[in-house]
């Protein structure tokens, strides 16, 4: 982007570009006059929060541009200096965009360029809506991720950056979605499967002038070695115990027994019958999920259990469940009370901990530099607590940093020593954040959605430095126990080619009843 901007705006790196380039006092004091106050052409481009700043570093960092930030308190008055025609780049984020949009579309732009395009992905969501309403005829998109879940997302994207070009939604639907996804099924047919492959042919060949797609391979050899290792952690007596009692609840014993023959002999499922709910009111369909991320906080964590959840219903739900569990447990319960700072980051609560603490001892000891990813703040808390515990210079970044720290945050773990561990979410951090500095990236836990995981690993391995491009990126991604990632991990590394040695968890049973 970087480049094409220069090339658009003719920037050639001569002394006219800087002093171009300069604040007008600083030239009058040289006692020189600005050659050019106002941009034949302006950019605007449109980033995520977290890494608007990393933007404009970059831009300030290989070419000489006049940028401008439109964000935050001085908002409205770089707004004016963009409308007098005062710089040739604006960077702003999605949420100012929306507050924004009538002023920026009065002004003619040459170009829009969206950062984590993908975000379009959805026709009824108000973004989607902001960024079609904004004037511009040249498009430019950029993502990582275009597709997500399914083709609808690929549509809504390009329906954006190319109105009309893979025609109405339903036309795509009929034309293209349906073909392939019939296609992809196990069950299809020679014949789905040749008519999905044909119109994949066809979407490829419509798309080919307006997609450009790059991958890693191409400089694959400018890049570091990568070694991705998965992580098998047991879990500690302590959490075997809490999972266990768990797993002998009502609740989950209703979960268990659902698929079976109802005991009232009408040959419906217990779930259709006559246990559809348990004594609180509450449908098997409904504890599904949750006993699900119950185990899963279990399995992370113990003391994960006792944290407030988001939904009152989940809060709810939490709450009994603890009664239940913690009621043969009272030490713990107390040990929380009194001293939670010893208490959460005592590794023998947690068996990944327990490998964590090993980890980071061995690079420690080699001096290498860890990015630790956690999806959970709630764990990334815990983490937090162990290195202080253990006496380690650390650095955080989640979603609740403000803007400006997370740059300052991202400079000082690449260019200081001390700092050799950076906690960071995964949502909040994994994406285009330029971690050059570390050699170790560390998943504590997994999301969902495979992409995200492989977005946070590629923060150093992307964006290695120069210096370090003959270093390996250790890359151990999968810290997990055989419990809680029954369901997210087959998927991961079915999607990225790993492999699984060994798969053994109690869950199982319970995605049985879930298929």
């Amino acid at each position: 982007v970087i480049s094409f901007l220069a090339a658009v705006l003719h920037k050639k790196g001569t002394r006219e570009d800087i002093e171009n380039n300069m604040p007008e006092f600083l030239l009058r004091s040289m006692k020189k006059e600005p050659l050019c106050s106002t941009a034949k052409k302006m950019f605007l481009i449109v980033a995520p929060l977290s890494v608007l700043y990393n933007w404009k570093d970059e831009l300030d960092t290989w070419g000489y541009f006049r940028v401008t930030v439109l964000h935050g308190n001085r908002k409205d008055n770089e707004l004016i200096r963009v409308k007098q025609r005062k710089c040739e780049i604006a960077l702003t984020t999605y949420e100012t965009l929306r507050l924004c949009l009538d002023e920026l579309n009065s002004l003619q732009w040459s170009a829009v360029i969206v950062d984590e395009a993908h975000r379009i992905k959805n026709p009824k969501a108000r973004v989607t809506e902001v960024m079609k309403a904004l004037k511009c005829n040249v498009r430019i998109g950029l993502t990582g991720t275009i597709l997500q879940n399914n083709m609808k997302e690929l549509w809504c994207v390009m329906d954006w950056a190319v109105p009309g070009l893979l025609g109405s939604r339903t036309y795509f639907k009929k034309q293209f979605s349906d073909p392939v996804e019939h296609g992809q099924r196990h069950t299809a047919t020679k014949r789905e499967l040749a008519t999905g492959r044909k119109a994949m042919q066809r979407l490829a060949k419509k798309m080919s002038g307006w997609f450009l797609r790059r991958t890693k391979t191409l400089i694959k050899d400018q890049l570091p070695k990568k070694e991705d290792r998965m992580v098998y952690c047991s879990l500690t007596d302590f959490q075997k115990a809490v999972y266990q009692t768990v797993l002998e609840t009502e609740d989950v014993t209703l979960i268990l027994q659902s698929s079976e023959p109802c005991t009232c002999r009408s040959g419906r499922k217990r779930r259709n019958c006559c246990y559809k709910t348990n004594s609180h009111g509450e449908t098997v369909k409904t504890l599904y999920l949750s006993y699900l991320t119950v185990l899963q906080k279990i399995a992370n964590h113990v003391a994960l259990l006792q944290a407030a959840s988001t939904s009152k219903q989940q809060e709810t739900l939490i709450k009994r469940i603890c009664d239940q569990v913690f009621s043969r447990f009272p030490d713990f319960v107390q040990k929380s009370k009194d001293a939670a700072f010893e208490t959460l980051s005592d590794p023998k609560y947690s068996g990944k901990m327990k490998v964590l603490q090993q980890l980071l001892n061995h690079c420690r000891k080699n001096r290498d530099k860890v990015l630790l990813f956690s999806f959970s703040t709630k764990l990334l808390d815990v983490l937090q607590q162990y290195c202080m515990a253990s006496g380690l210079d650390y650095r955080r970044l989640d979603g609740s940093t403000k803007s400006e720290e997370r740059l300052k945050i991202v400079k000082e773990f690449n260019s200081t020593q001390d700092v050799n561990i950076c906690l960071v979410s995964t949502m909040a951090g994994g994406l285009g954040l330029n971690f050059v500095g570390a050699n170790v990236v560390v998943l504590f836990d997994p999301t969902w959605n495979p992409a995200n995981d492989l977005q946070a690993i590629d923060r150093t391995q992307t964006h290695c430095r120069r210096e370090r491009d003959a270093e390996p990126i250790s890359s151990a991604p999968r810290l997990q126990n055989g419990s809680e990632n029954a369901v997210p991990y087959p998927w991961w590394c079915c999607v990225t080619g790993a492999s699984i040695s060994c798969w053994r968890c109690e869950i199982c049973r319970i995605q049985d009843v879930l298929e």
